[in-house]
């Protein structure tokens, strides 16, 4: 089948609904319904009112306060919004449901002042009662939520009129505003009354925002539908109905972006020549702000001993592993604060390739190759299991090459290549891993205490349970500085990124460029390092 006759008939079909629709996608035998030509002119994978992306797994939950992973927010990210948002060039603060806020002279008190008449989708009003539950939700130490951290000193909220929230805070904490002015909004008319805010179908079933799509539904492991918020504050979005597929495969993504069946996705970099040579797409790269990077359960022996996770580090030819999997397409990561971060600090202790100096370590910590060439001590082999996600091929080529230069010093180590579900769960719920191959995406702030904090284990981000007390108190001292004065906290980040540094308790990998590939005649896609690739969908558009 041709690709314009695969055009022709989604956008035929984009009229039924979308269970049908989706069931006729995938019908090879079918052809072009009457009409379709003019359809296709004017949209691309389901018609010209329809925009069709994919993941390569599904979401958790459609709950933000629940949500810890990125397929996740790629749904709840459309529907819910929260009191400010980050200017996709600079990084600041930008009004957003809070047209403006104030902050009292000790620097203790802040007052958000909220945009009126803005609704929830179902048409009730939103107020400042639904943002102080929000955050008394995630100071509730019942909920599971990863936001915690966020909220971190405060000492009141406050609602006293329906367009004022005020929030206190128990000391000057530099990324206070911007840390909970992120926080997405959940209506209170809603949850107040539920019986277990972490087993609510609102996260399933019945999710309700005031952002510019609304949902329709989710089918587990195949797509979730939103549609377009006719009561959006800002006006209803040029896109009508938005759908993200699920498709595991990185290589089966590319060829749906070909086919037609796709009308946007971020791709992998073994697909980048066969994109950019097809004439009916567009790629666009752009320096995202991911820090991926390996970690280590630190509550295994192996791992115990900072000369063996410092091994690590320099057994791993990241340079190489950038040109191999990603056509040089990005950089070696020595900083988990990223260069464009005024807080970055380039003098952090590096870990170059350099094989004999992790043999060296190795001995040094009582690691002795075998006969076999693997080290081991005390008669016990340094071996460990390294898992990713499966259907990532360039995530996959991280571990290959990991197993062979890791190899190559004495480290033998076992695959897992999972899917992306129960990778999450390793990481978040059981703590049941080796090693495991993550990312995430820092804040605009250079706060980073969801990630290193021995507070943020087992609800937090730092999967590792890593615990330093040097690490606990730059990080609180970064957070309250007086005054937040930015060449003071700059100087504490610096020591913080170097204690970090040379404990190791993750090896950091690279930050790749990002690659999304789409319909031509799909605009105004813009993505940034600040900014991801769905900031402002509600603004794009089809054209001819």
């Amino acid at each position: 089948m041709t690709r314009l006759t695969r055009r022709r008939f989604l956008g035929g079909v984009a009229a039924a609904s979308v269970g049908a629709a989706i069931a006729s996608a995938c019908d090879a035998g079918a052809g072009p319904s009457a009409g379709a030509s003019a359809a296709a002119s004017r949209g691309g994978a389901a018609g010209a009112n329809t925009v069709v992306g994919s993941g390569v797994t599904d979401a958790i939950t459609m709950n933000p306060i629940l949500a810890n992973d990125g397929s996740s927010q790629t749904a709840w990210e459309l529907m819910f919004e929260p009191l400010a948002m980050v200017d996709p060039k600079t990084g600041a603060a930008v009004p957003w449901l809070a047209e403006r806020w104030d902050q009292s002279p000790d620097g203790l008190t802040y007052t958000f002042h909220l945009r009126p008449n803005v609704t929830w989708s179902d048409g009730r009003p939103f107020t400042a009662d639904d943002v102080k539950f929000t955050f008394d939700t995630v100071l509730d130490r019942k909920v599971q939520t990863s936001l915690r951290s966020r909220l971190d000193g405060v000492a009141r909220l406050e609602a006293p009129d329906p367009l004022t929230f005020r929030m206190s805070v128990n000391e000057s904490s530099c990324p206070a505003l911007i840390s909970a002015a992120l926080i997405p909004i959940v209506p209170r008319h809603l949850l107040a009354g539920s019986a277990d805010f972490n087993k609510d179908e609102f996260g399933v079933s019945r999710p309700v925002g005031t952002g510019p799509y609304t949902f329709v539904e989710w089918v587990r492991d195949d797509h979730i539908t939103l549609v377009a918020n006719p009561r959006h504050w800002r006006g209803k979005p040029k896109i009508g109905r938005v759908i993200r597929k699920v498709v595991k495969d990185n290589t089966v993504a590319a060829a749906q972006l070909r086919s037609g069946e796709l009308d946007w996705s971020i791709v992998q970099p073994e697909s980048l020549d066969d994109l950019r040579a097809d004439r009916h797409l567009n790629v666009i790269q752009y320096a995202n702000s991911t820090v991926n990077y390996i970690a280590y359960n630190l509550d295994r022996p192996v791992f115990a001993d900072r000369r063996v996770r410092q091994a690590l580090a320099y057994a791993l030819d990241r340079e190489t592993m950038i040109k191999t999997l990603f056509n040089g397409q990005g950089d070696v990561l020595h900083s988990p604060i990223l260069s464009f971060s005024w807080a970055h600090n380039p003098g952090v202790p590096k870990y170059p390739y350099d094989p004999e100096r992790a043999r060296k370590l190795l001995a040094d910590a009582g690691w002795s190759p075998g006969a076999d060439g693997i080290a081991r001590r005390e008669g016990v082999p340094l071996r460990f299991a390294l898992a990713t996600n499966a259907g990532n091929k360039a995530r996959e080529g991280v571990l290959t090459i990991a197993q062979d230069q890791w190899r190559k010093v004495g480290i033998d180590v076992q695959l897992q290549l999972l899917q992306l579900n129960a990778v999450t769960d390793k990481l978040q719920k059981t703590h049941d891993f080796d090693a495991v191959l993550a990312q995430f995406i820092p804040g605009v702030d250079p706060d980073q205490t969801s990630v290193w904090s021995s507070k943020e284990y087992p609800g937090g981000q730092n999967y590792m349970h890593y615990g330093s007390a040097t690490v606990d108190a730059l990080l609180a001292q970064g957070r309250t500085l007086a005054g937040c004065d930015q060449a003071g906290r700059k100087a504490i980040y610096d020591r913080l990124q170097t204690a970090l540094m040379e404990d190791q308790p993750v090896t950091l990998l690279y930050q790749p460029v990002t690659l999304i590939a789409h319909d031509r005649r799909l605009s105004g896609i813009a993505p940034t390092a600040y900014a991801r690739p769905q900031w402002n969908l509600a603004e794009w558009s089809w054209g001819a």
